[in-house]
Formats: structure tokens, C-alpha cells, sequence
């Protein structure tokens, strides 16, 4: 089964096909929350909740106009950035301690404790980025969409979020070099 033929069932109420596109999915979205800044159990919420949306709309998918990913990524970031902006919320990009450990088991100790550093310095540089800029950054390095993706996920022209992603790693570079200080 291809997804497009799974979203096409889905949208009929076939629930094996939509667990099948939960399943390739999930992760992805969990992870792309993560970097947008939100709590484990905050994105594990807005994750479900872009399923139930899914679910409830998969009739409205036009793979003519987007992959499945990233029309699945642009419910999620709205849903991010709606919840970002609410007064009062409380936002915590995860620390080395929540993220999974890709580091080899050959590092030494003091390159280990140098890369956590690193990742440390990384997360908290993110978490000081607009939700917006952060939703570039996600889309761009953390999930390695091309321009056109990301545009679509957006809301805009490939040019614009050139121009947004852009400034977005300059605002991380500042960041990053006022904390070297």
C-alpha cells in the first residue's frame, strides 16, 4: 500500500489505513514538536491532536497540492504556534536528556561531555528563537525539507522562506556568539 492510497481509505473510515499513517508518522511529528519547543507531554498532545484533525479532514488532502508529510507538518506547526502564543504557557526545548543519544560509543569522555555541551547550547539557543523561527529551523535542519516544503508548510513563497530562514540563522548565530561572550 502506497500512503496516498491510505489517506484515500482513510478519508472513507478505513482505521487500519489511518494507523498505518499514524505509525510512519508519529515519530516524525513528536520530534519536529520537540523542536518547536514544547514539553514532552504538551507535544505528545498537539501530536494527537493533529491526528484527530487528520482523521476528521483526511477528505480535504489534495496530493496535488502536497506530500501527505507535509501537509501532516502543517496542521502540527499550527497547532505548535497557536499554542506557543497563548499567555501563560511554558515553553522547554528538550535537553540532551530527552533527546535520543546518537553519540558513538567510541567518543571518549571529555568528547562526549563537549558534544552534550554542544547540544545543550544548541537547544537553549533555540528555545530563545521566536515560535516562527523555530518552526524554520525544524523544518530545515532538524527534518530536512527543501524550500518548497517548507514554503508550503509556511504559508508562503519559496523566496520568503529563504529570506525568513536566513535571518532565522542569523538570530541563532547572534545568539549563539553573545552566549560565547
Amino acid at each position: 500500500m502506497d500512503i496516498n492510497s491510505d489517506i484515500s481509505q482513510a478519508a472513507r473510515g478505513d482505521h487500519n489505513a489511518f494507523g498505518r499513517i499514524v505509525v510512519v508518522h508519529q515519530g516524525k511529528i513528536f520530534a519536529f514538536l520537540g523542536r518547536m519547543g514544547l514539553d514532552s507531554a504538551t507535544a505528545e498532545d498537539i501530536a494527537q491532536e493533529t491526528f484527530l484533525r487528520l482523521w476528521r479532514n483526511a477528505n480535504q488532502f489534495d496530493p496535488k497540492r502536497s506530500n501527505l508529510t507535509t501537509w501532516i507538518l502543517t496542521i502540527a506547526r499550527n497547532l505548535a504556534l497557536t499554542h506557543l502564543s497563548r499567555p501563560g504557557r511554558r515553553v522547554e526545548i528538550a535537553g540532551a536528556s530527552e533527546v535520543e543519544d546518537t553519540a558513538s560509543d567510541a567518543l571518549q569522555p571529555d568528547e562526549a561531555l563537549l558534544a552534550k555541551q554542544r547540544r545543550e547550547r544548541l537547544h537553549a539557543g533555540l528555545n530563545r528563537l521566536a515560535p516562527v523561527d523555530r518552526s524554520l529551523m525544524a523544518a530545515s535542519y532538524i527534518e530536512d525539507l527543501d524550500l518548497a516544503a517548507i514554503a508550503r508548510i509556511e504559508g508562503a513563497t519559496p523566496g520568503a522562506v529563504k529570506v525568513r530562514l536566513h535571518r532565522a540563522r542569523l538570530k541563532m548565530r547572534q545568539i549563539l556568539e553573545e552566549d560565547d561572550g
